[in-house]
């Protein structure tokens, strides 16, 4: 939030200063995250007009310039490039104090300077090019003071606020909490205390249970009111665009000066005239200030005239009801809404505004009187005809403040500290002054600080007002053995791995929208739907990684990134008959020049399916019974003939391919060259052995005798996969491995048939194979194959 320095001291009876006060914010939970000085701090400074430019005799990029400054001609030197003859200019004599400090005379390469004509950057000008001399309106006045050209001098402090701190959205509330913490001497507001007899416009609150409260100014003789210079100026340094109507910027002033917000209604507009706040009923429309048309629904609540809705509670006005120039009688609403309601209906309609974002977090309840007559008086001083004519407040349910009984024993005991009673008593009459001495202590919440509503909170406000140093930093608990369970443990031996493997984890939300989920060809129906997402853009709980992973990519490519590796572990979701179901998974993917770097010797590759599955083989390296398979029931997302299979023991182990060209199409990449993998933790964490021992792989004998190999070519139908062979080759005697080494259709080969040439090598830890033994393994092998899958030796 942004906030000014001038207009929150005007709050303070004796205010410190910029740097002391984003100190004391600080120290009470309000971060500062940035502190600012804009406009013109300059002195000294007035405008210049140059006369002529001549060469400087001793420097060929310094000029000569006789500049006026409406009394006298002067000489300096000057370095900018865009300087010419007849340009109005902000001009420094000797003395003015500048951005840097006091202007020095000079000798610049042997000239005597008379001033400096500045930039925007030497007179602390922001918003301005400063790569040369700022060029001044050519209707600035010679000799006019230049301070005068621009907004006058103002710190800007940047304020995070969390979302406990609604009580703290305005300059006044800030203001309040730093009088309450230090001691300070809080200014009131001026607001008017003119009242008004009768009703023009009657006020009907028919759900009291949603607007507790509803106050009206009605004021004639509005029109054309504008909105005075001060003003618009403190809208525009706290981010807010004035109109220039006082009806509308009135309006925006009163919420960022007192965080209450307010709306004006054009009463010969509003049909009655009539008030009525009120559900809005079923297929009721609304027009939008911005116009933009609204299908209400029956949960939103309605600021409505006798025929129509006038305006969405807390939300954002109605066209048709809203003040012009033209608008001679106005009414001004003050309010305290529900906020679940309000943030129903701003969720709903998507619209966010700075009406909704207070309303949703709370209100004072006892401030809306006093805004909406802050409202008027500033209203009534830029238009002197203007009268009030109604003064009314619709407060259906009173507003009783919560009270805490505090104890200091308690406070000490859920702070684990040992404060005085007469410190803790201190603060509550800092917040409270009526509260008396009598324990226990019977504290009433002012009625801004919402948040407050148990002795708890009580306890946190008391080491905010004390210091939160007085809270020791020695804990009590007593110190728990850790326990490694199996999913962390092979998520974090995933990660290393992978980690080591050049890939980066990254983190992306479970939410993803309908367009994602159908850009991964999967089913919206089998979707977990969120009942509240907070856009339509979160709409779902993601049933893959993929979507997450491919924006990722797609944000690094876009920053210049030509390879990228990136995987993620999380969770996954799914509708499973009438249940829903969560599951871990560690997702990535390849794209891009492999190795980024190149190689050192020269060259460079391409991510390839290869890769992909050499490294998910040194991934589950050393897990018994891993293996590729051509899988049974591939992933819509997954392009059919490039993807496989994992399996560990008897159940799956995720996926591995090349993405579907059409998803990566539906996500803006031309290239389809994606490769994606997915693993399910599950199928590791029943795999996983709790003992370290257990872990560590066998050590097998190695024959001492040598190995023996032969290669063999056999012809089959196409419709066998290599891994299917390689299965049955299980039971052989003496053999140690069996590689698939070529692949050949074509000349020779029948139509519907393949080439496959494998090298099966045979070792003995008995003694040396002759040749007629291994022999004889081939033959076995051969047999095997011609038997289970009509396999012929090729000639």
């Amino acid at each position: 939030m942004r906030i000014l320095y001038s207009w929150l001291a005007e709050f303070i009876e004796q205010p410190p200063s910029p740097e002391d006060l984003a100190i004391k914010l600080g120290r009470i939970g309000l971060k500062v995250e940035e502190l600012r000085k804009t406009g013109a701090s300059f002195s000294g400074v007035c405008v210049g007009q140059i006369l002529k430019i001549d060469k400087h005799p001793n420097a060929d990029k310094l000029a000569l310039v006789d500049v006026t400054d409406g009394l006298a001609t002067l000489r300096v030197v000057c370095g900018a490039k865009n300087i010419a003859v007849g340009q109005k200019i902000p001009f420094a004599r000797v003395g003015a104090m500048l951005a840097e400090g006091e202007l020095k005379r000079a000798r610049i390469r042997g000239v005597d300077s008379e001033g400096m004509i500045c930039s925007a950057a030497e007179l602390g000008l922001e918003g301005y090019d400063s790569t040369g001399i700022l060029v001044l309106p050519d209707a600035a006045v010679a000799g006019a003071d230049a301070a005068a050209l621009f907004p006058k001098a103002e710190h800007v402090l940047e304020v995070e606020m969390l979302p406990n701190q609604a009580h703290c959205l305005s300059h006044y509330a800030l203001a309040r909490e730093v009088c309450v913490f230090y001691g300070l001497t809080l200014k009131e507001p001026d607001v008017t205390a003119a009242g008004a007899q009768g009703t023009v416009v009657p006020v009907t609150i028919s759900v009291p249970e949603l607007c507790p409260r509803y106050d009206a100014i009605v004021i004639r003789g509005v029109k054309d009111v504008a909105t005075p210079g001060w003003m618009a100026e403190r809208l525009r340094a706290v981010g807010c665009n004035p109109k220039g109507n006082l009806l509308v910027d009135g309006s925006n002033y009163v919420m960022y000066e007192l965080g209450q917000p307010t709306h004006c209604f054009d009463v010969s507009r509003l049909s009655g005239p009539a008030i009525n706040v009120r559900r809005a009923m079923p297929g009721e429309t609304f027009r939008t200030l911005d116009n933009k048309e609204l299908k209400l629904d029956p949960g939103m609540m309605v600021i409505a005239d006798a025929s129509k809705p006038a305006a969405l509670a807390g939300v954002m006005g109605g066209l048709d009801t809203a003040v012009s120039e033209t608008t001679d009688e106005l009414l001004i609403e003050s309010a305290r809404f529900n906020p679940p309601t309000v943030r129903l209906a701003s969720k709903i309609t998507g619209i966010k505004s700075e009406s909704s974002y207070r309303f949703e977090r709370g209100t004072d309840p006892e401030l809306t009187m006093k805004a909406a007559r802050r409202l008027a008086g500033l209203i009534l001083a830029a238009a002197p005809g203007a009268v009030i004519l109604q003064v009314s407040s619709a407060c259906p349910v009173k507003y009783v403040p919560p009270v805490v009984e505090v104890l200091p024993e308690r406070i000490n005991t859920i702070l684990g500290t040992g404060i005085a009673d007469g410190e803790i008593f201190a603060c509550l009459r800092a917040f409270q002054p009526a509260t008396r001495d009598a324990k226990p202590w019977v504290f009433s919440v002012p009625s801004y600080r919402q948040d407050i509503e148990s002795v708890w909170d009580v306890a946190e406000e008391v080491a905010r007002y004390i210091g939160y140093n007085v809270i020791p930093a020695v804990s009590r608990m007593p110190m728990l053995p850790s326990a490694v369970t199996p999913n962390w443990a092979v998520g974090l031996e995933m990660k290393n791995t992978l980690a080591a493997l050049g890939f980066s984890e990254v983190y992306n939300y479970d939410f993803i929208c309908a367009k994602e989920l159908k850009a991964s060809a999967l089913d919206l129906a089998a979707a977990v739907e969120l009942k509240n997402p907070l856009s339509s853009d979160f709409q779902y709980l993601r049933q893959t990684m993929l979507p997450g992973l491919l924006k990722t990519l797609r944000y690094n490519l876009n920053r210049g990134r030509e390879a990228v590796m990136v995987f993620e572990t999380g969770t996954v979701y799914a509708k499973k008959d009438a249940a829903k179901t969560e599951e871990v998974y560690c997702a990535g993917l390849m794209f891009g020049d492999f190795p980024e770097g190149g190689f050192w010797q020269g060259g460079q590759d391409t991510a390839n399916f290869y890769h992909l599955k050499g490294m998910m083989s040194r991934l589950f390296a050393g897990k018994g019974g891993f293996r590729f398979e051509k899988p049974k029931n591939l992933p819509g997302y997954f392009q059919p003939g490039f993807c496989l299979e994992m399996k560990l023991g008897g159940g799956s182990a995720g996926y591995l391919g090349r993405v579907n060209p059409a998803a990566a199409a539906a996500f803006d990449f031309k290239d389809n060259n994606i490769y994606y993998f997915e693993i399910p933790l599950a199928s590791l964490v029943a795999a996983w052995k709790p003992e370290f021992w257990q872990r560590i792989a066998k050590i097998k004998p190695v024959s001492a005798f040598p190995q023996n190999w032969r290669d063999l070519s056999v012809v089959l139908e196409d419709k066998h996969e290599w891994a299917e062979l390689e299965r049955s080759f299980s039971g052989v005697q003496d053999l140690a491995s069996a590689r698939l080494i070529d692949v050949f259709k074509g000349k020779n080969i029948p139509a519907g048939f393949k080439s496959l040439t494998a090298r099966f090598t045979f070792s003995s830890m008995t003694g040396t194979l002759t040749d007629a033994e291994v022999g004889a393994r081939m033959t076995a092998i051969l047999d095997k194959l011609s038997k289970n899958f009509g396999a012929k030796l090729r000639s």
